[in-house]
């Protein structure tokens, strides 16, 4: 099952979620995926975004 999400319009995969990232010192924050379909994802695909991010729609997803 995965988390997806629709973002700046287009579905995304909500990879993770961490309290604390080394790069800010803000707390709360998102990974996301924007080429979740693809079998190998590179690292330009993947971007984090605030926990205070409003997604405009949310689901789960159950895949085969």
């Amino acid at each position: 099952m995965m988390v997806i999400a629709k973002f700046e319009g287009r579905w995304v995969h909500v990879v993770r979620f961490m309290r604390e990232v080394s790069f800010s010192t803000e707390t709360g924050w998102f990974m996301v995926c924007f080429d979740f379909e693809k079998v190998y994802r590179k690292r330009d695909h993947f971007k984090w975004v605030p926990a205070t991010t409003r997604f405009e729609c949310v689901r789960e997803f159950v895949g085969e």
